[in-house]
């Protein structure tokens, strides 16, 4: 007949036992433990997620602020050039007032000067008319002596 070996049905009642005592011990608190890992490795995933995002959205910031940077970069640039050349046109402005003055003083300058020359040469032709006539009346002569004359006394006035 079939033997049965009783050793064996104990150790399978034993481990059946051994689940049903785990099973009320340790299981609810095994699953738990795997359910909170669960939702933790779940929340951290979002979390990173989020963070992905946000650091997206940061870059997305920090370019277009650099691009708003160099438009106003660009900006000043313009204005500094605006600026210098307003200088510069005052500059060249200021030369050219100041040359057309220095240029009006020497007008006025030789103006004075050829006024003066003409006031130097009347005053020298009338000595010479003068000194012509006090020595033509005091030796009236014939005409080609009257001319020797005039030379002579044209002479002494271009050499002295």
């Amino acid at each position: 007949m079939i033997s049965v070996d009783y050793t064996f049905i104990i150790v399978i009642i034993n481990f059946i036992l051994l689940i049903i005592v785990l099973k009320k011990l340790l299981y609810k608190r095994i699953i738990t433990f795997l359910t909170e890992r669960q939702d933790k490795i779940s929340q951290d995933i979002d979390e990173a997620h989020k963070s992905k995002e946000e650091a997206n959205q940061l870059v997305l910031e920090k370019k277009n602020e650099l691009k708003e940077s160099a438009i106003e970069v660009r900006n000043i640039k313009k204005l500094a050039q605006k600026e210098a050349n307003k200088q510069v046109d005052v500059i060249i402005k200021d030369a050219h007032e100041r040359d057309k003055k220095m240029l009006h003083e020497t007008e006025e300058q030789l103006i004075l000067e050829r006024q003066k020359v003409i006031t130097e040469i009347q005053s020298e032709i009338a000595e010479m008319v003068s000194s012509l006539s006090e020595k033509i009346l005091q030796e009236k002569l014939d005409s080609t002596n009257d001319k020797k004359l005039i030379d002579k006394i044209v002479s002494e006035r271009g050499n002295g």
